[in-house]
C-alpha cells in the first residue's frame, strides 16, 4: 500500500504561498499518488449521488470538461477542491498526481490500493454493516483517512458513534500540536478554524454550530500509535482548497488547509 515518496524542498513564502497553485505542470503520467474521496451511505438516504465521470480530466492539468460541483454529503465541493487542490500537491510535493477526481465506494476492493483517502461531511454518516467491515479492515491494514467539515456537538457525536462501529476498542483523541503529523513536511504550530466560503469570502463568524465553537483536530490511532484518522472538526479544508484562488478568501485560510492537508499526505504514504 505504501509507495515511495521523494520530497521536494521548496521554500514557501506567506505572500507567495497561494500564487504556486493557480497552474500546475503537467502531471507525470505513471502516478504515485491518488486523491481518493470515499463515497459513504448517509442518514436518511441509500442513494449514492452521481459520480464524476471517469475520464474526467481537470482543467488544471490541461484537459477534460470541468462539471459542476456535485451536491451535498460525500460529494461536497467536488470536483473542484480536489482539482485544484490535486495541482498544489503537485506542485508542492514533488508526487506524481493522478490527474483525475478518484472517487470510490468504501465497498470497493480497489480501496487497499490508496494509503489516503478523504470524506467530508461525516456528521451524517450511517455506515452500513458491509461498509463499517470494510473500513475497519482497511485502517487495520495500513489505510488512512481524513474526515473534514462536520461541525457542533451532534455532528461530532454522530461521526464518533460511526468510528466506535468500526473501531470499538479505539478512542478519538485530541491531538498536541507536537504530534509528528503536524510536522511532517510543513511545521504546524497553531491551530486555527478554516471557514467555509461564505464566511471566509463575505465575514461574520467562522464558526457553523454555536453549541461547539472551538476548532479541534481528533486521531485514532493503531497500537503502534500510528495515525489512522484524522479529523478536521469545526473547520472546513475543503473550501479552503476550492477557494484558495478567490480573491475574497483569504490566504491565511487557504494556506493553513494546503499545508495542513499536504501533512496528512506525506503522513499517510510514509506511515
Amino acid at each position: 500500500m505504501k509507495r515511495s515518496v521523494v520530497l521536494l524542498l521548496i521554500l514557501v513564502t506567506a505572500a507567495g504561498f497561494v500564487d504556486m497553485f493557480v497552474k500546475a505542470d503537467s502531471p507525470d503520467p505513471d502516478p504515485e499518488f491518488y486523491f481518493t474521496r470515499l463515497a459513504y451511505t448517509e442518514n436518511g438516504s441509500r442513494g449514492w449521488g452521481r459520480f464524476v465521470p471517469k475520464d474526467f480530466r481537470c482543467p488544471e492539468f490541461g484537459g477534460g470538461n470541468f462539471f459542476p460541483p456535485q451536491g451535498l454529503g460525500w460529494s461536497m465541493d467536488s470536483p473542484g477542491a480536489d482539482c485544484k487542490y490535486m495541482g498544489g500537491i503537485h506542485r508542492l510535493t514533488g508526487l506524481r498526481v493522478y490527474p483525475n477526481p478518484n472517487m470510490i465506494r468504501i465497498t470497493d476492493p480497489d480501496l487497499f490500493k490508496f494509503p489516503y483517502a478523504y470524506i467530508v461531511e461525516p456528521g451524517g454518516l450511517d455506515l452500513t454493516d458491509e461498509e463499517t467491515a470494510r473500513l475497519r479492515e482497511y485502517l487495520l491494514r495500513g489505510g488512512f483517512i481524513h474526515a473534514d467539515d462536520f461541525w457542533g456537538l451532534r455532528e461530532k457525536a454522530n461521526f464518533e458513534y460511526q468510528m466506535k462501529k468500526v473501531l470499538p476498542e479505539r478512542q478519538m483523541e485530541v491531538l498536541p500540536l507536537s504530534h509528528e503529523v503536524f510536522h511532517t513536511f510543513f511545521d504546524i504550530n497553531e491551530i486555527i478554524q478554516i471557514p467555509g466560503e461564505r464566511a471566509g469570502c463575505y465575514g461574520g463568524p467562522t464558526w457553523e454550530r454555536p453549541d461547539d465553537k472551538e476548532p479541534r483536530i481528533y486521531g485514532i490511532s493503531d497500537d503502534k500509535g500510528r495515525l489512522m484518522v484524522v479529523v478536521t472538526y469545526n473547520s472546513d479544508l475543503g473550501d479552503a482548497w476550492e477557494y484558495m484562488d478567490e480573491k475574497c478568501y483569504p490566504e491565511k485560510y487557504s494556506g493553513q488547509s494546503y499545508r495542513l492537508g499536504m501533512n496528512f499526505i506525506i503522513y499517510a504514504m510514509t506511515h
